[in-house]
């Protein structure tokens, strides 16, 4: 009995941790395999990549615990991102700027909750419907043309060197938002709720919770993170075209599932999330180094989040059996 308890207890930790092990397995064997992958070079290029994609998967990884689906995040965030690049092109002051944009992305994930909330609808299809409206709006506004920054301080606020040239603003910007949304869901009443909406609706609302205002609640912060995300791809790239976010969503949601947040919620970590889209990216980056075949990189990459998607059914249909 005691040796069965001690290899139920070794396989709970090996689905807990795996994407760590998986994410320390990967930068061994890079390293190993290309002499390119630790250099400095490629470790800027990396530490310039992951943030906006990592701020999205933070976010991503809150509605999942809340128990909904967001299928519009990506656009969400190109959209308040090129709205913020025409408010900087138009000569408004960076405060200001970066105001505008965290409003449009609290503007639009409200009106995602408020639609799934006063309709009853599934998020999957509500967010996904959204997120053609707002593809759309960008594809006519802008007719599908990249738009350039005509701001020298727009350009520099996700490649401001901090410290080193390695390390710029955006990666000191991700990091913040992975300390304050640990502490947010470890130690706040707002964290306590989002598990508790996400494990049962029903239970939270009987023991007190809005349940309704705190999705309401769930979805703004989500596109106010996504708008942060979006301004820093603009700024990374001098400015931005509406096919920028094209995949961004499904890539932030996989790569939080990767990290143990259950599709189902009420489970999951800001820090597994992170875990997570460290390991797709490190992932996608080795295999570009050894110069593996995009399409192909882009059919492993599949299988990979296939992959994380059985984890999390075996570790939900393991829970429910126990």
């Amino acid at each position: 009995m005691e040796k069965r308890t001690k290899s139920i207890d070794i396989k709970s930790l090996f689905m807990n941790y795996s994407v760590y092990l998986v994410l320390v397995s990967l930068v061994i064997f890079f390293s190993v395999a290309n002499g390119d992958f630790l250099s400095t070079y490629n470790v800027e290029n990396f530490l310039q990549q992951i943030p906006p994609v990592g701020i999205l998967t933070v976010a991503y990884a809150m509605i999942l615990i809340c128990g909904y689906v967001d299928l519009s995040i990506g656009y969400v965030g190109m959209a308040a991102g090129m709205v913020g690049l025409y408010a900087s092109n138009s000569g408004l002051p960076a405060p200001v700027v970066i105001c505008i944009s965290l409003l449009v992305g609290a503007i639009l994930g409200t009106m995602n909750a408020l639609l799934i909330k006063k309709f009853d609808l599934p998020s999957f299809i509500l967010t996904l419907g959204t997120s053609y409206v707002i593809k759309g709006m960008l594809g006519f506004f802008t007719d599908e043309q990249f738009i350039g920054s005509d701001k020298e301080w727009f350009n520099k606020l996700a490649k401001m060197p901090i410290g080193t040239e390695m390390v710029k603003s955006n990666a000191l910007i991700f990091v913040i938002i992975i300390v304050v949304f640990v502490f947010v869901m470890k130690n706040t009443r707002l964290g306590k709720y989002t598990y508790a909406v996400g494990s049962n609706p029903e239970a939270a609302r009987l023991s007190g919770i809005n349940t309704d205002l705190h999705i309401v609640k769930i979805f703004i912060i989500e596109g106010m993170l996504a708008a942060v995300a979006g301004l820093l791809i603009v700024s990374n790239l001098n400015g931005g075209a509406s096919k920028d976010a094209n995949g961004l969503d499904l890539f932030a949601m996989a790569a939080a599932i990767m990290g143990g947040t259950s599709f189902s919620g009420g489970i999951g970590t800001i820090g597994g999330a992170v875990a997570g889209i460290l390991t797709l990216q490190v992932f996608k980056n080795g295999l570009t180094l050894m110069g593996v075949n995009s399409f192909l990189q882009d059919t492993v990459t599949g299988l990979v989040i296939i992959l994380a998607i059985i984890i999390d059914y075996l570790k939900r249909r393991a829970s429910r059996q126990s």
